[in-house]
């Protein structure tokens, strides 16, 4: 049970998150504002993506031989939830991780207590942090953010250009975007102290709405992948009342 326990502690950490080929100088001198540009195309533009304020995502995910259904919820400005079920042969049981807009929560029936625990420290950051609708390039200025041009890497066998992303008060990021479409192929998410980073590569992109989407979308630690996750269906702009992102 304990084994069990604690790679369920890893794949929430994971969730509420997401190095290849050698470096190359650009074949075409092209700026930050303009990768960065291209990477809002993909999601049908700055427009229309700040038009969405709610978005609902449902899938798989599965490591070490276990499987949990998974349902994510965002809402503008920064609220999330994300729901993870898992049967260890004891009937289903749901962890329930949200940001309110202030604080973070957990449920952990696996931990053996149904009672919401308020969450603190780097853990508290991550679901905080992974609640902000936009993630960290769009309006990247504006919230304090800056980013460089590393050079370009092969991710998976397409080229892509790296961005470098230290953000005001939170772990640096590092961006690999799609040379050709514009879409992220990975992001690594730097950790504080011995922690290792965390990565995550997407792939099977498909439009919803007319916003690029990953469907399948791999987190690894140190190198070593930690869990798959499948996506099954994704909607935006349905009705989401505040009362989800509450503990009652």
């Amino acid at each position: 049970m304990m084994r069990q326990v604690m790679f369920v502690r890893a794949l929430v950490a994971a969730c509420v998150i997401a190095a290849a080929g050698s470096y190359a100088p650009e074949a075409s001198a092209q700026t930050v504002d303009e990768i960065v540009a291209k990477n809002h195309a993909s999601k049908g533009g700055l427009e229309k993506w700040k038009a969405i304020q709610t978005q609902r995502m449902e899938g798989i995910a599965s490591a070490q031989g276990f499987e949990l259904g998974m349902v994510v919820y965002g809402k503008r400005p920064n609220m999330g939830r994300q729901d993870l079920t898992i049967d260890v042969g004891q009937g289903p049981m749901t962890m329930v991780n949200l940001f309110d807009g202030e604080k973070a929560w957990m449920i952990n029936p696996m931990m053996g207590s149904t009672t919401p625990q308020e969450v603190a420290g780097p853990e508290a950051d991550t679901l905080k942090d992974q609640a902000d609708f936009d993630g960290s390039l769009i309006d990247y200025k504006t919230k304090g953010h800056t980013v460089e041009l590393v050079g370009t890497v092969d991710v998976g066998g397409k080229k892509a250009h790296h961005l470098k992303v230290t953000r005001k008060n939170l772990p640096v990021q590092h961006y690999y975007i799609d040379a050709d479409n514009g879409v992220e192929l990975k992001i690594a998410t730097e950790a504080a102290g011995m922690a290792p980073a965390t990565e995550a590569e997407m792939s099977d992109y498909r439009s919803v709405d007319g916003v690029m989407v990953p469907h399948l979308i791999k987190v690894s630690q140190a190198g070593q992948l930690q869990a798959e996750l499948r996506i099954s269906k994704v909607e935006f702009n349905i009705p989401l009342d505040d009362a989800l992102f509450k503990i009652r």
